[in-house]
C-alpha cells in the first residue's frame, strides 16, 4: 500500500504499532559522514560445485554481491596435489608427485579453471588458498622446496598465461590451511587434521612458498596459515608470527577462523580482531593485512537446534556479525560457506536460506557507501548500519536484531600446553523488541522521497512490507523488530 504524508520537518509513522516491549531508539545524521562502508561479502566455495546434481549459483552470488571467493574445500579441484585415498585425488593439479614442477605435461589444470573462471565470470575476485582440502591426508609435502616451485607455477598459470592460463591478476595467496588442529582439540576427529608435521615444519614450508611466489611476481600479497581457533593465543599464533617478523619472511596477510559455537557472540569478531592486530603490530607488521577467511556461528550442519544453518538465528547473527566488521581491524572476510547444502547459504535446489537473505542485506549497503552517524547501536545483537550515497538521492538504514544466547556448559578449552581461548562476554538479558527511528537532516531537504521497509524474520524473506511517498527533512519511525529479525529500510529522493 502507497501512501502519501506531507509535513515540513518531521514525518512520523507506525507509532500506534510499537508495542509495550522495549524499543530501542536509533538516530541516524544523514548529515555526518564518518568514514566508507567496506564490503565483507567475501565467502568461501561457490560459485559451482564438485558434487553432482548441486546448482550453479552464479545468478544468486551476483545478487548477493559476493565480490571475493577463497578457493577452499573443493574437494580436489584448486588442490595442489594429494594422495590416492582422498576423494578428490584425481582432480588435483599435480597428480604425480614425481613429476617435474617445470614442465607443463606435469600439471593438471582442468577441474581448477574451470572452478576459477566461474567465480571471475560470477563478478568475483579469487582468493587462492594452496594446499588440499578437508579430509585430505595431512602428511606434509615430501618436498618443501618443490611445493613452492608447484605453487609458483599455479601462479604463473593464472596471472601470466603460462601453460595456456589465463591473465586473472589474481591477488591473495594462501598457504595450507589450519595446519595447527590437534589431535586433542576435538575428540575422535584425527582423520580430520590438514597437517600432522610439526610447527617448524610448517613454518619452512611457509617460508619456502612464500619466497617462491614473490620471486615470480613481488606484487602478489602472500600469507597464510588459515588458522583454527585464531582467537587461541598459542605456540602456533605467536610462533608464526614471530618467526616470519625474526625472518624477515613475506606475510602479507595473517589469515585465522573462528566459529561462535563457544559463545554465539557476534562481537567477538572484533574482539579477535583487535587482538590479532595487536599482535601484529607488536612485531613490527602494522602493514601485514588481517583476514577472517572462515567463519560461521557454528560447525551445525544439520537442521536441528535454533543455531542451525537454515534459522532466523543464524540469519541475524550473520547480519550482526557483517555489521560489526565494519569496526573491526580485519581486511577481509570470509564466510563459510557461500554454496549449497551443509553449512551454506543456499538450499540444494538453490533456495535462499535465510542467511543468503542476511548477507543480501548487507550487500545492498554497499549502494550507500558513505558510512552515516549512528546512536543506538549496540555490541550486544542490536545492530545498526547506515548510509548515503554518492549523489546523495539514497539514504539506507540495516537493523539487525539478534538475541545471544550463550551455551550453558563452559566454553570448550581444551588444546595444546601454552593455549588459551577466548573468554566469553557478560551478555545483557533483555534485548530490544522494537526500534525508534529517527533520520536527521535527509541530504534532499523538504524534497519528495520514497519510504521501503524490508523485512527478513520467521515469516518474511526481505519481503517488502511497507512502501510510502513522504516529503520533509526528518524521517521517524517506530515499529515491533522482535529477535531475531532484520530490517533494511531505504530512503530514495523522487
Amino acid at each position: 500500500m502507497t501512501r502519501w504524508l506531507t509535513i515540513i520537518a518531521v514525518l512520523i509513522l507506525g507509532v500506534g504499532a510499537v508495542t509495550a516491549a522495549p524499543s530501542q531508539p536509533v538516530v541516524v545524521d544523514a548529515a555526518r559522514v564518518t568514514g566508507a562502508i567496506r564490503s565483507m561479502q567475501g565467502v568461501n566455495l561457490g560459485p559451482l560445485h564438485t558434487q553432482p546434481g548441486l546448482p550453479d549459483l552464479t545468478a544468486q552470488y551476483r545478487d548477493l554481491r559476493i565480490d571475493t571467493i577463497r578457493a577452499h574445500d573443493f574437494f580436489g579441484p584448486t588442490d595442489i596435489d594429494s594422495h590416492p585415498r582422498d576423494r578428490g585425488a584425481a582432480l588435483v593439479i599435480l597428480p604425480d608427485w614425481a613429476a617435474d614442477p617445470g614442465q607443463e605435461v606435469s600439471y593438471q589444470f582442468g577441474p581448477s579453471d574451470r572452478m576459477v573462471k566461474a567465480i571471475i565470470d560470477c563478478g568475483a575476485k579469487v582468493y587462492y588458498r594452496l594446499g588440499r582440502s578437508f579430509a585430505a591426508d595431512p602428511t606434509p609435502p615430501p618436498d618443501f622446496t618443490k611445493f613452492g616451485e608447484v605453487a609458483k607455477h599455479v601462479a604463473m598459470h593464472y596471472n601470466a598465461g603460462w601453460a595456456g592460463g589465463y591473465h586473472y591478476g589474481i591477488k591473495y595467496w594462501e598457504i595450507w590451511n589450519e595446519p595447527n588442529v590437534q589431535k586433542d582439540w576435538v575428540p575422535n576427529k584425527g582423520l580430520y587434521l590438514f597437517w600432522s608435521g610439526t610447527r617448524e615444519q610448517y613454518f619452512e614450508l611457509y617460508e619456502k612458498t612464500a619466497r617462491a611466489l614473490k620471486a615470480f611476481d613481488p606484487k602478489l600479497k602472500v600469507g597464510g596459515p588459515g588458522l583454527a581457533e585464531g582467537a587461541r593465543v598459542s605456540p602456533w599464533r605467536e610462533g608464526f608470527v614471530e618467526y616470519c617478523a625474526e625472518r624477515k619472511v613475506p606475510l602479507d596477510f595473517l589469515s585465522w577462523h573462528h566459529y561462535h559455537s563457544d559463545s554465539y557472540d557476534p562481537w567477538d569478531m572484533v574482539r579477535i580482531g583487535q587482538d590479532v592486530r595487536r599482535l601484529l603490530d607488536a612485531h613490527g607488521l602494522r602493514h601485514t593485512e588481517s583476514h577472517v577467511n572462515e567463519w560461521n556461528i557454528n560447525l551445525t550442519k544439520g537442521k536441528t537446534g535454533p543455531q542451525n544453518q537454515a534459522s532466523m538465528e543464524s540469519a541475524a547473527f550473520t547480519a550482526c556479525a557483517l555489521i560489526y566488521l565494519q569496526d573491526a581491524p580485519v581486511d577481509l572476510s570470509h564466510y563459510y560457506t557461500g554454496n549449497a547444502g551443509n553449512m551454506g547459504s543456499f538450499d540444494t535446489n538453490g533456495g535462499y536460506r535465510k542467511k543468503a537473505h542476511a548477507i543480501k542485506a548487507t550487500g545492498s549497503m554497499l549502494d550507500t557507501r558513505q558510512r552515516l552517524a549512528v546512536s543506538g547501536s549496540d555490541t550486544m545483537g542490536f545492530a545498526v548500519l547506515a548510509g548515503r550515497s554518492l549523489d546523495m538521492k539514497t539514504v539506507q538504514v540495516l537493523i539487525s536484531n539478534y538475541e545471544i544466547q550463550q551455551p550453558k556448559e563452559p566454553p570448550r578449552q581444551s588444546a595444546p600446553p601454552g593455549s588459551r581461548g577466548l573468554e566469553r562476554r557478560p551478555i545483557r538479558s533483555e534485548r530490544p523488541q522494537a526500534y525508534a527511528l529517527r533520520v536527521a537532516h535527509l541530504p534532499w531537504g523538504n524534497g519528495a522521497f520514497t519510504v521501503k521497509r524490508y523485512r527478513i524474520d520467521d515469516k518474511q524473506d526481505f519481503a517488502l512490507v511497507e512502501e510510502l511517498e513522504a516529503k520533509g527533512g526528518t524521517l521517524e519511525l517506530n515499529h515491533p523488530l522482535p529477535p531475531p529479525a532484520i530490517e533494511l529500510i531505504i530512503l530514495k529522493r523522487n
